[in-house]
């Protein structure tokens, strides 16, 4: 179409060294004008059928030598923009397809599965660690080091996450390494505050230690892409606890458990660390112009990205809240072994998660290209968004079913009715968590937090209703995020690539 319109502009009858005035009353040859308002939709249909707005086919008219002028003698309109808007109308929307592209979104469902062990597969430890974490104070221990290693590290994800997608892996590897450090000594620090609180065993302030400096690993291996290497990660904690727990918890094996506990967090730190390294040029030949690639890149972390951080941080916080609380608040004493690991399903559930979270990205994307009209990609983006969170919640509801049979075979948990509310309760909120994932990817950071967190408050109040308060927190929940998504993700500009 440009080149019709610069072959039909050359066409144009404008005497040479004309000037501005001569040129705007420049019309096209008599030979080359169209004879009637038909023939002139036709030679400019592509403009026609692409525009969305009479103004882009008035732009295109003047770009080809028509002005007011033509308008009038040869139409009988009073202006180019009549004209225009006439021909908007007479032409039906038919925009031409683009080209297709490479699908940025295409990843191996395979890669989603393994995701979902590295979720799951610390659950396997508490239990196993709940009968070598005795003496007062455990709880509260176990609970503070939850909370802050999941903040910490959603924290510590967002600096990464934000640092790759503006510039490349070597700065964000720059960012996560003294990010880990500053990590692990917050955490030191939690524990230390925790036991000035009360009286605490050292094994217990030992494996809240781990369980963050473990997160904090995790997360650098994940953003630097060494998922792989979370498998050799949780190789000894986790066949430790099985043969543990398989064997009935005798007690000679505790300290071989222990030791198996101690090197999953301290192989977590070992191998971030030379990966993070790695990444960003400390080890090889280039390591001298790596570092003057960092001192152009200027700064490490910025007073921004700590304000940007801080969302995640939130979030990672109330989430762990909303996972930890019930349990707790159940639980004058040791932590129970069914209570602990009931939570499993649902991280189990974060693999499935992830995989249908892109699959959503993949066919709203479909969508935008092909849907012509906005209302209705409105609407197909919204059903797209329930067929996604039905997808999501059937694939928990599986997960739960089969873990509660395994723990029944097990004898971890006896079947009663009364465990059908704290199922739905966690599906719930395992479903939230997914629609809250969802608009976290799309930008939308704020909402989530300020709804998690009303819904966290609702079952620190109300605590007295016990699971029903849990099931009605979480139903909320779903139903509030879902409804904010309904609206926000039926915007096609939230889809733009």
């Amino acid at each position: 179409m440009i080149a019709r319109t610069l072959a039909a502009r050359e066409r144009t009858r404008v005497p040479p060294g004309a000037n501005e005035d001569q040129r705007l009353r420049a019309v096209p040859a008599e030979d080359d004008k169209p004879r009637d308002l038909a023939e002139l939709c036709e030679q400019f249909v592509l403009v026609c059928e692409s525009a969305v707005d009479p103004l882009e086919i008035s732009s295109a008219l003047e770009f080809d030598g028509l002005n007011d002028q033509a308008a009038r003698e040869l139409y009988g309109f009073s202006d180019v923009f009549a004209l225009a808007e006439e021909m908007y109308w007479r032409v039906p929307r038919q925009p031409a397809e683009p080209e297709p592209v490479a699908d940025p979104w295409r990843i191996s469902k395979l890669r989603s599965a393994m995701h979902g062990l590295i979720y799951g597969l610390p659950a396997v430890c508490f239990p196993a660690a709940s009968g070598l974490l005795n003496g007062p104070g455990a709880l509260r221990a176990l609970v503070v080091a939850l909370l802050s290693s999941w903040a910490l590290s959603q924290g510590l994800a967002y600096l990464g996450y934000a640092r790759l997608g503006r510039s490349d892996p070597v700065q964000a590897a720059r960012v996560m390494l003294p990010g880990m450090t500053a990590g692990t000594g917050a955490t030191a620090l939690v524990m230390a505050l925790t036991a000035l609180t009360g009286h605490v065993h050292l094994p217990v302030l030992a494996f809240g230690f781990g369980l963050g400096t473990y997160m904090l690993g995790a997360t650098v291996l994940m953003v630097l892409g060494a998922e792989r290497l979370l498998l050799i990660v949780l190789a000894p904690a986790v066949l430790g606890s099985a043969a543990f727990l398989a064997l009935g918890r005798p007690h000679y094996l505790e300290y071989a458990t222990w030791g198996a506990l101690a090197a999953t967090p301290a192989l977590a730190l070992g191998l971030a660390t030379w990966r993070a390294r790695r990444k960003s040029g400390f080890f090889g030949r280039r390591r001298g112009a790596t570092a003057k690639k960092r001192e152009a890149a200027g700064p490490l972390i910025t007073a921004a990205d700590l304000r940007g951080a801080l969302p995640s941080v939130g979030f990672g916080l109330v989430v762990a809240g909303l996972l930890v609380f019930p349990v707790a608040a159940a639980l004058p004493g040791r932590p129970d072994t069914g209570a602990l690991i009931a939570s499993l399903p649902l991280a189990l559930s974060m693999g499935v998660a992830e995989w249908t979270l892109v699959w959503f990205r993949r066919r709203t994307q479909r969508l935008l290209r092909a849907t012509r009209e906005v209302p209705v990609f409105a609407h197909r983006a919204r059903l797209t968004l329930f067929t996604a969170l039905l997808h999501y919640l059937t694939a928990a509801a599986l997960l739960t079913a089969t873990a509660a049979a395994v723990m029944i075979t097990a004898h971890l948990i006896h079947p009663h009715w009364t465990l059908a509310p704290q199922i739905a309760a966690y599906l719930a909120l395992g479903g939230a968590m997914f629609v809250a994932l969802l608009l976290q990817a799309f930008g939308s950071r704020i909402f989530p937090l300020i709804t998690c967190a009303a819904a966290l408050a609702f079952e620190v109040l109300w605590r007295r209703l016990g699971v029903l308060g849990q099931l009605a927190a979480c139903t909320e929940l779903l139903v509030t995020l879902t409804a904010y998504a309904a609206h926000v993700l039926g915007k096609a500009v939230r889809h733009a690539p």
